[in-house]
């Protein structure tokens, strides 16, 4: 067997052990790991060494004092393999990994899978991308699409598995930014009103600091420190130092940062200042770290409870971001304390603010005609 797996330090790895004959007649044998660790990357590997042996009696053709397989054409499939074993591993966090393999695996492999990665052009992109928006899928999706495609071209040709990144690829569509859910004071408070302890806690990370899901999982007791005037909490501060998605940890999507507490959320975190410096600060009813959509549900759970459908978990970052703004915070701190890595970003939040003032400004002038008509 040319190919098969072997125990090396207690790992499994896929090893290749070919047995051959040289032009002269004399044995040889050609024994190493695969380059890279996936059965059809290495099955390809395998491959390319039995083609060239065919060709010139050995594994290997010298080129000057290097030496190196012939190189044989790689399918689609072999690349995104590859792909996936180095460049994704290496160059992206966890959530962008899950979505580029969602993409892989549900669209682009079975479409392209058994080409040859050189056979999939700017011309076979845009049929792709013309099949997807028959299916009314929406330009995000369209968009994510041909930017994984673009990765996995960009990879193939630094591997100098394609000469160039084909010309003529799909433009990624423009997209209009969402409208911003940001409930009211009344509204946050009826949610925590209604949310068990556990839940409460979470929720209040961020309602009142801004966290992110992910960075409420990740959230341990030494990132938290109070300042106690007596037996109150009169601020402190929370560090946002880790993010934790599909059971593994990772730096915040846009770096450490550190933000201010609240009143508000000093009293839900003076509980849990005490404790094990590296336990989770957010945990479920029974003492469990939670899920990757466990906050997505409960949230959703409280929302219909308490009437107010249609909200996502989000609404309460962006209301913790609205009320620091209200609160006259410059702009320029608000975009540290949130986590945006642009200006622009925070500034979306501005105009959401601005357009609060100006119907406030009509209604009062609403209200002032309504006087003067009335003395009238």
């Amino acid at each position: 067997m040319a190919l098969r797996k072997v125990m090396r330090r207690g790992e499994p790895r896929l090893f290749i052990d070919i047995r051959f004959r040289k032009k002269d007649g004399s044995r040889g044998r050609l024994r190493k790991d695969a380059q890279v660790q996936t059965l059809v990357a290495a099955r390809a590997e395998e491959k390319r060494y039995l083609i060239t042996i065919a060709q010139h009696g050995e594994p290997y053709v010298a080129a000057g004092d290097a030496a190196a397989p012939v190189p044989s054409r790689k399918s689609f499939a072999e690349v995104v393999d590859e792909f996936k074993a180095t460049f994704m591993i290496t160059e992206l966090k966890v959530t962008s990994r899950k979505g580029y393999e969602g993409v892989l695996d549900a669209t682009l492999v079975p479409r392209f899978g058994g080409r040859g990665v050189d056979e999939v052009d700017g011309v076979a992109a845009g049929e792709l991308d013309l099949e997807l928006s028959k299916r009314e899928l929406s330009q995000s999706t369209r968009n994510n699409t041909q930017i994984v495609l673009r990765s996995v071209l960009k990879f193939a040709k630094a591997r100098g598995y394609i000469a160039r990144v084909p010309e003529g690829l799909p433009r990624l569509k423009p997209i209009g930014q969402c409208i911003l859910e940001i409930p009211t004071d009344e509204e946050v408070e009826r949610i925590l009103a209604a949310a068990s302890a556990g839940q409460r806690l979470a929720f209040g990370l961020m309602a009142y600091a801004g966290l992110r899901p992910n960075e409420v999982r990740g959230l341990r007791r030494r990132d938290v420190r109070l300042r106690w005037e007596g037996e109150a909490v009169a601020g402190g501060f929370v560090s946002v130092r880790e993010g934790r998605s599909f059971g593994e940890t990772h730096t915040p999507k846009t770096g450490q940062r550190e933000v201010p507490v609240t009143p508000e959320l000093g009293r839900l975190l003076a509980p849990v200042e005490t404790g094990a410096r590296e336990e989770l600060v957010a945990m479920t009813a029974r003492g469990k770290p939670w899920g990757q959509s466990g906050l997505v549900q409960a949230f959703e759970r409280v929302r219909d409870r308490v009437g107010l459908e249609g909200w996502s978990v989000y609404c309460l970052r962006h209301y913790a971001i609205t009320s620091w703004l209200r609160a006259g915070v410059p702009v320029h701190v608000v975009q540290r304390m949130a986590g945006h890595k642009n200006l622009a970003t925070t500034q979306r939040y501005v105009h959401h603010l601005k357009e609060d003032l100006e119907e406030a400004g009509r209604r009062m002038a609403t209200r002032g005609h309504s006087l003067l008509c009335s003395r009238s």
